[in-house]
């Protein structure tokens, strides 16, 4: 039996390709996925099942000292990415 079929009649599942990142080095899909996890949970809040979606992603890409790090850029203000601000309100978001 291979691998895959074991994984299947396991229940265990990974994050579906993603035709933008083909090649082999994840790290922009890491760091995408990342902000727009970020983003999900600002304007959509962190229940969302869109916003499940992007966790489950960059939690099975990212190296956990990256994810780290960017959250504690996040709280000291120097992340490299505009972000919306944490709110269910969009109203007071203006792009850059």
């Amino acid at each position: 039996m291979d691998v895959a079929k074991e994984f299947e009649e396991a229940g265990i599942k990974t994050i579906p390709p993603d035709a933008r990142y083909h090649n082999c080095n994840a790290t922009k899909w890491c760091f995408h996925t990342f902000v727009d996890y970020q983003k999900c949970i600002r304007l959509l809040g962190e229940e969302s099942e869109c916003c499940k979606e992007f966790s489950k992603i960059y939690r099975a890409l990212c190296p956990l000292s990256w994810v780290n790090r960017w959250e504690e850029q996040i709280q000291i203000g120097t992340f490299p990415v505009d972000l919306p601000p944490k709110t269910n309100d969009c109203s007071n978001f203006k792009p850059k």
